[in-house]
């Protein structure tokens, strides 16, 4: 049954998606594993929490906490009367402290900021934030001119060749992609980046599947596809458009255990902040990723792509 509400609610988010988009007819190509997921304990979702949002909103979490009922010996229970006197209204204090406490770590949590005894990293010297059972969501997407034309070749290269079985494989694949585009970071016009979490590794599957559903679904003929180790081909002839190819779209979405300093409240409006991303993804260690996904459109040389349908497929890019 769970399974069943999870492809119910991907579907429903790239209907979503595809209600405000129109798909393309032109092609494209994919690669990406989920092995962090597979390897990480299994999913983990844990009472009163319900992922999803950002964490630089200040919305989309519910975490609830627990109520706890205490029984103290010599003093007739928890508020029931009985030996209560001196050491009761010390114990009382001190749950009551106790309950304080947690509601504020509760409330800092959610609002994303600093939890005492979470290893936060507030910029001041402390250790990177970890959270036991909860992942990150990244994506970043860019839109990159005739110059970097190249990178459909390179890509499709890494999707034929590419390792996508192990976290390991994931990991190297993450740092190819992220070297080549930066490499081609002065050809980029348009860019995107969004940030999510922290969630449970449930919510984090299930919109990264969703995420790379809604990309993928922009494009009619797949050219090649490269997820768990199998790789499969389109049959048939190049796609030749009636426009120019004047950009190519690349996405890359991924899913951490660990946050990403360089997208916590950035706007990814400039040169400077995508070489930040991208190194910052490209150095993502093989035991920290849980899934990847690069996605790219136009795949075919011939295919076209221009500005007005980047600025009509893709609205929520920013141009640089």
């Amino acid at each position: 049954m769970r399974r069943v509400l999870r492809f119910l609610a991907v579907l429903l988010l790239v209907l979503v998606t595809l209600g405000s988009t129109a798909a393309f007819a032109r092609s494209g190509s994919s690669f990406g594993g989920r092995q962090g997921f597979r390897s990480g304990g299994g999913f983990s979702s844990s009472p009163g929490y319900s992922g999803g949002g950002t964490p630089y909103s200040g919305g989309g979490y519910g975490y609830a906490p627990r109520s706890h009922f205490f029984f103290l010996p010599g003093f007739g229970g928890w508020g029931y009367g009985g030996g209560f006197g001196m050491f009761g209204s010390l114990a009382a204090l001190l749950m009551v402290g106790l309950v304080v406490a947690a509601v504020s770590r509760a409330v800092r949590a959610s609002r994303g900021g600093p939890v005492p005894g979470s290893g936060y990293d507030d910029g001041y010297g402390g250790e990177a934030m970890t959270m036991p059972g909860r992942a990150y969501l990244y994506r970043l997407q860019l839109a990159l001119g005739r110059s970097a034309r190249g990178i459909q070749d390179r890509l499709g290269e890494f999707a034929a060749q590419g390792s996508t079985e192990t976290e390991v494989g994931l990991a190297a694949l993450l740092q190819q992609t992220a070297l080549e585009l930066l490499r081609e970071q002065d050809a980029v016009r348009y860019l995107g980046a969004e940030a999510r979490g922290p969630m449970s590794m449930t919510n984090a599957e299930t919109a990264m599947n969703a995420m790379a559903l809604a990309e993928r679904s922009r494009y009619q003929v797949e050219r090649i596809r490269n997820a768990g180790g199998q790789v499969s081909r389109a049959a048939g002839p190049a796609l030749e458009g009636k426009e120019a190819l004047e950009l190519v779209v690349v996405t890359l979405v991924a899913a951490t255990r660990v946050p990403l300093d360089k997208f916590t409240g950035s706007s990814a409006g400039s040169s400077h902040d995508l070489a930040g991303l991208l190194t910052e993804l490209g150095g993502v260690s093989p035991d920290a990723l849980l899934g990847l996904e690069v996605i790219w459109t136009p795949a075919d040389p011939n295919d076209s792509m221009t500005e007005t349908d980047v600025m009509t497929t893709y609205p929520e890019l920013r141009s640089v």
